[in-house]
C-alpha cells in the first residue's frame, strides 16, 4: 500500500484504500473558536507554509542546482508530517467509488485554471472540478474563490460528469483539505494542473501520488492506432515505430486509466501496482 494508505487507510474499508476510509469523508463543517483564542499566527499554518516551500522550490531550480535538489527532498520528507498537500490520482472507477460515499458534491471551479491561464469558470457548464463534503456548505464564505458559485449533483449526476471530463482526456486527482479529510476530485490536465505540474517537472510528490494501478498493454490486441498516446498527461505511452504498436513505460505511468477508456480494441488494462515487485514502491 501507499503511505498514505498505511496512514489513514482502514482494513475493513476498501481494502485499506485511504479514500474509501469514512472517517477521512466526515469532519467539523465550521470550527468553533474558544472564548479569547487569538488566530494562528502568520507561518504557523502547515498549509500555506507548504505553499511558500513549493513557490521557493520553483525559483531555485535554475538558479542554484545544489539548493533546488535539497528542498525537494525535505519537502518530499515532510509528507507524512504535513497531510495537507495530499493528492492521489484514480482512475474513474475509483472516482465513481469516491462520489457514492461522500455528501454533498458540487461542481466548481477550477483553481488551477486561474492560476496558469487566467481563466475563470463561471458556471456549470464551465466548471471542472469537484467539491466533496460537508465543506462545500459553506461555499459562499468565500466569493472570491467560487465566483459563479456551485451546482450541486447527485451521484448519478457526478458519474456522467465525471464521464465527460474523462472522455476529454482529464486526470483524476483526490484532494484533501485539512488532514486526510477528502474535500474534492480535480479533473485536470498537465500543463494546467498545479499539482500534476508540480510533479512532473519539480518530483514534488505530495500533491499527486501515484495510483495503485499500472497501465498494461496486450501486443495481440494493439493495432497501434496512437489514441492512448494522446491522452496521456505524464509521458509514459510512445509509438514504436518498428513494432507499429504503442509502449508504456509503467515506471513512469500514474495509473490514471485514461489510456484505458479511450481504447477501441480494449488492449489496455490495469493491474494493481503491488503485484509488480519492482513497482510497487514507486508511488
Amino acid at each position: 500500500m501507499c503511505w498514505v494508505c498505511e496512514a489513514y487507510g482502514d482494513p475493513a474499508y476498501g481494502e485499506g484504500k485511504w479514500w474509501l476510509n469514512p472517517k477521512n469523508h466526515s469532519r467539523q463543517l465550521y470550527k468553533v473558536k474558544r472564548p479569547n483564542e487569538k488566530a494562528a499566527a502568520f507561518g504557523s499554518d502547515p498549509e500555506a507554509t507548504a505553499g511558500r516551500a513549493v513557490g521557493e522550490i520553483m525559483r531555485t531550480r535554475f538558479e542554484d542546482r545544489d539548493k533546488f535538489e535539497r528542498l525537494v527532498k525535505e519537502a518530499n520528507a515532510m509528507k507524512a508530517k504535513s497531510p495537507f498537500q495530499i493528492g492521489q490520482v484514480i482512475p474513474i472507477q475509483e472516482a465513481f467509488k469516491v462520489v457514492e460515499m461522500a455528501h454533498p458534491v458540487a461542481a466548481m471551479s477550477c483553481i488551477c485554471r486561474i492560476h496558469s491561464r487566467a481563466q475563470e469558470e463561471r458556471n456549470e457548464h464551465e466548471y471542472s472540478c469537484t467539491g466533496l463534503g460537508v465543506g462545500m456548505l459553506k461555499w459562499e464564505r468565500w466569493p472570491e474563490r467560487y465566483k459563479g458559485g456551485v451546482n450541486f449533483m447527485t451521484p448519478d449526476e457526478t458519474k456522467e460528469w465525471l464521464t465527460k471530463w474523462n472522455k476529454k482526456g482529464m486526470v483524476h486527482i483526490l484532494m484533501t483539505f485539512g488532514g486526510a479529510y477528502v474535500g474534492g476530485i480535480c479533473n485536470c490536465d498537465y500543463p494546467d494542473c498545479g499539482m500534476i505540474r508540480n510533479r512532473v517537472d519539480y518530483n514534488i510528490q505530495t500533491g499527486c501520488i501515484k495510483s495503485h494501478w499500472v497501465a498494461q498493454i496486450d501486443y495481440d490486441k494493439c493495432n497501434g492506432c496512437g489514441i492512448c498516446v494522446q491522452r496521456c498527461q505524464f509521458g509514459a505511452i510512445k509509438f514504436e515505430v518498428t513494432t507499429d504498436k504503442t509502449n508504456i513505460d509503467q515506471m513512469k505511468c500514474f495509473g490514471c486509466g485514461l489510456c484505458e477508456t479511450a481504447c477501441p480494441r480494449n488492449a489496455i488494462n490495469l493491474v494493481d501496482r503491488i503485484s509488480l515487485p519492482g513497482l510497487r514502491e514507486v508511488w
